[in-house]
């Protein structure tokens, strides 16, 4: 089964996220924040998607997050989301995919499922 963290700073979004990833079969972890984020990383090695919002309302963006959680080790690949579609333009790096809110539950599904493909890869 792979493993997906959603790092989301909206409980309903996280929420909802959540259960589609977890009726579609993957194990789901939650973080409300980029902190929540890096502590559950450094516990569980086995995440293979880390799906966040671009926009936290931390210090730390979810284009940092994921460099930050890349340059710790991870083996994860990244989707980063957000409805500011100013974002859309920002060079991601390789392992880094965007996704524009809304989403509905196909392309989503669709999206985990070619960054759960590379992450196995690696």
């Amino acid at each position: 089964m792979s493993v997906v963290m959603v790092v989301e700073d909206d409980a309903d979004v996280r929420e909802a996220t959540g259960l589609l990833l977890e009726d579609a079969g993957y194990e789901v972890l939650a973080a409300q924040s980029s902190s929540q984020a890096l502590s559950i990383i450094q516990d569980r090695g086995d995440v293979d998607v880390v799906f966040t919002d671009v926009n936290l309302r931390e210090d730390r963006n979810g284009i940092e997050l994921a460099r930050e959680i890349k340059a710790r080790g991870s083996r994860a690949c990244f989707v980063v989301v957000s409805g500011d579609l100013g974002w859309s333009d920002t060079p991601l790096d390789e392992d880094m995919r965007f996704l524009a809110k809304p989403y509905g539950r196909r392309t989503l599904l669709e999206v985990v499922g070619e960054a759960c493909g590379r992450a196995r890869k690696e």
